[in-house]
């Protein structure tokens, strides 16, 4: 049985708001290399299992019911979080991630629409951001021995993932040995909260499948876990399902959607510095970024080959440590370089950098997560009972004598991709039939059994807001509805992203729409990267991200509203 830990609120908590149940399953999943293998394991955790079915279980329960699942991983762990403010919910929600978790049973089916459309769309998403695959290029030529093993993989490498690996891993991780589960409760004890998620848990071991029981993990594995991935490069790019933060013989850059912004190849210098400096590091980054610009212009007296610029790569890598970058010029000769080296030592020598403890923090995940994580290792660990008083290391400048450098293929910094509303690359492989060629209407008929067994407490209201990526979308087709010339064109597609805004008069009926599995047969068939319902300025819109049937989705939209007449006996049609 995994262990189960309560984790009362720190008294540096905020006060007087209402936190809701929430609960953090802590699993040890580490990267070995950059093929994404622990990201995609944890997509397979929400694509079914004995004890629920259903492949649209997670996307059903975050469009309607009062609750919040998701995951997210990271080079060493992998975080699955749910809240809610009904504790029957709650616990039935704690019940459903655990089956996800110890299920080892999938079909090579949904392995392949998983690996093959979800992941590698969600990724290609990723990449197509500069800033995001300038770093990962970065990452995939770096021969250090510190170099990051990237736990998101890459559109080719998780491609390279077979059926067997997966099994192997999730076997191998995704036990009680490896896991931990932090659970806090507002209006309830730890023993108690303790209980109800125990007996929830326990008929799940129960059923006879592969649910393998262990220790818990050890504190400092928990507490040590690592604390981001790239996120904020690619924060404003996240959507409902998305994890992110790369097999090392691909050294091929990433495409970037426009065609016409070539790559230059670029001298990359890398100081690697313990996470305890992240804190002091982030503070003064901008500052860093400028003086260091100012330096090499006022010092580089025979051209501008010297410049070039910094960033603060601050996932923490096996080590325990994080990547101080400087891109060169690409035009830089030898001793450009070590002019750089020299300004870019001196300036970070000058600078007031203490190590700190440093307390977990994700600005994709809830509020209450990241406090709940934060208060464990506070908790746990004396280390990080006061999180801004120095700790005992060597000094800073320690770190700064040795330099790593290696070669990749840069994208100029702060060049706008003119082309950012063009289609993702052709690089989606479709699955591959299976023997069992009637797996999928089975599949379909699978009910969403959270929804169905708190059906009181579905309703529109609880839809989530709809994802930043698609606001833009969002506001010309409300503009349309305004407008004399064009008011019925609902639909707005860029790329391979849309939105489909939903008149009034569908909305009583869009409840038992949204839960049937049918609805959900583009994301479950690994059509697009997400798809939903959600509202936005007071409208709701049908939405997909990273799709590559979106040119279709008009069509799509308006068959599955008509389908709402067809049942309801409605006279009337989408136009």
């Amino acid at each position: 049985m995994i262990d189960i830990r309560y984790v009362p609120h720190h008294a540096q908590s905020p006060k007087g708001s209402v936190s809701p149940f929430t609960g953090v399953f802590v699993v040890n999943t580490p990267a070995h290399d950059h093929s994404g293998i622990s990201h995609l394991a944890e997509h397979m955790c929400f694509r079914g299992s004995p004890y629920y079915p259903a492949d649209h279980e997670l996307f059903v329960a975050n469009a309607l019911l009062p609750l919040a699942i998701n995951a997210t991983t990271y080079a060493g762990c992998t975080y699955f979080y749910v809240q809610s403010e009904d504790k029957a919910l709650f616990i039935s929600a704690i019940q459903y991630l655990y089956s996800g978790l110890t299920n080892t049973h999938f079909s090579q089916c949904a392995f392949e629409a998983e690996r093959n459309g979800v992941l590698v769309n969600e990724l290609t998403l990723l990449e197509g951001n500069i800033d995001y695959a300038n770093n990962i290029a970065i990452r995939r030529n770096d021969t250090s021995p510190m170099a990051y093993q990237h736990a998101g993989g890459f559109s080719d490498s998780v491609l390279e993932i077979s059926f067997d690996d997966l099994i192997d891993y999730k076997k191998t991780w995704y036990k009680g040995s490896h896991s931990t589960l932090l659970v806090r409760g507002a209006d309830t004890d730890g023993n108690e909260i303790i209980s109800l998620c125990s007996q929830a848990i326990a008929k799940v071991g129960a059923r006879g499948f592969h649910a393998k029981s262990g220790d818990a993990m050890p504190h400092d594995k928990v507490a040590e876990a690592p604390l981001n991935t790239l996120k904020r490069e690619t924060s404003d790019s996240v959507l409902p399902m998305s994890s992110y933060p790369i097999s090392t013989h691909h050294m091929s850059t990433p495409q970037i959607s426009n065609p016409h912004l070539r790559p230059t190849e670029n001298y990359v210098s890398t100081w690697w510095v313990p996470q305890e400096f992240t804190h002091d590091l982030l503070k003064v980054e901008s500052l860093i970024k400028s003086k260091i610009e100012s330096l090499v212009q006022k010092k580089v007296e025979c051209s501008s080959d010297a410049l070039g610029h910094f960033f603060i790569d601050d996932e923490v890598n096996h080590a325990g440590m994080i990547a101080l970058r400087f891109v060169h010029n690409s035009k830089a000769n030898a001793q450009a370089r070590t002019v750089a080296h020299k300004n870019v030592v001196s300036l970070l020598t000058d600078l007031n950098v203490e190590a700190k403890p440093r307390l977990f923090t994700d600005t994709k995940l809830p509020n209450t997560v990241q406090r709940l994580i934060r208060d464990f290792q506070q908790q746990t660990h004396s280390r990080y009972s006061k999180p801004h008083s120095p700790l005992k290391l060597s000094p800073f400048v320690d770190y700064l004598c040795s330099v790593h450098v290696c070669q990749a293929a840069i994208h100029e910094v702060g060049v706008k991709n003119k082309n950012e509303d063009a289609p993702i690359n052709d690089n989606w492989a479709p699955t591959v039939e299976v023997e069992n060629k009637n797996e999928d209407k089975v599949k379909d008929s699978e009910t969403a059994l959270l929804a169905a067994n708190f059906a009181s407490l579905l309703s529109l209201d609880n839809l989530p807001v709809l994802p930043r990526l698609l606001h833009k979308l969002a506001v010309r087709s409300t503009q349309s509805a305004q407008s004399a010339q064009n008011p019925e064109n609902r639909f707005q597609c860029i790329g391979n992203h849309w939105v489909y805004r939903v008149d009034t008069q569908f909305h009583h009926y869009l409840i038992d729409t949204v839960t049937g599995a049918s609805f959900w047969q583009p994301r479950t068939n690994g059509e697009c990267y997400a798809l939903g319902v959600a509202q936005f300025n007071g409208e709701i819109f049908i939405y997909g991200a990273q799709d590559n049937q979106a040119s279709t989705r008009d069509l799509w939209c308006k068959n599955t509203l008509a389908k709402i007449d067809t049942n309801a006996s409605v006279s009337y049609s989408p136009a």
